[in-house]
């Protein structure tokens, strides 16, 4: 805090040190914490999660059949499976992360879903075919 202080205190916004540090005490220790947490899950994210594995880019190919477990449905229709099969992708609106974490000596890999990405249904775009 001492040192936010003297940085505000530096840059004139207060007329003295004490001013300084007082606002951050009464105003600012909330926004300081939120920004300690932020820092904390970027640094984990960056150090643990990225380096630990290999992020890709998830996207539903045009054509290709709707994955409840790894899409969501951007239009949000009731039902995203028919009789006898599922329905098709017309595209994508927004893109998904997946990580892939590599194991040890005999160990598996494993795939973690971190952003399903929002995918459009052919259904919702041309409508439903009977």
């Amino acid at each position: 805090m001492k040192d936010l202080a003297e940085i505000l205190t530096e840059t004139g916004s207060f007329p003295s040190p004490e001013e300084s540090l007082k606002f951050v005490q009464t105003v600012g220790l909330e926004g300081i914490k939120s920004m300690k947490q932020t820092a904390q899950r970027l640094e984990t994210a960056f150090m643990v999660d990225v380096t630990s594995s290999d992020m890709s880019l998830l996207c539903g190919y045009s054509g290709t059949v709707f994955n409840d477990a790894e899409m969501t449905n951007d239009f949000g229709s009731d039902s995203v499976s028919k009789p006898g099969g599922q329905y098709t992708i017309a595209g994508t609106t927004e893109v998904g992360v997946k990580k892939t974490i590599w194991g040890g000596r005999g160990e598996t890999e494993y795939v973690e879903i971190l952003l399903k990405p929002k995918i459009v249904l052919e259904k919702d775009v041309v409508g439903d075919a009977k």
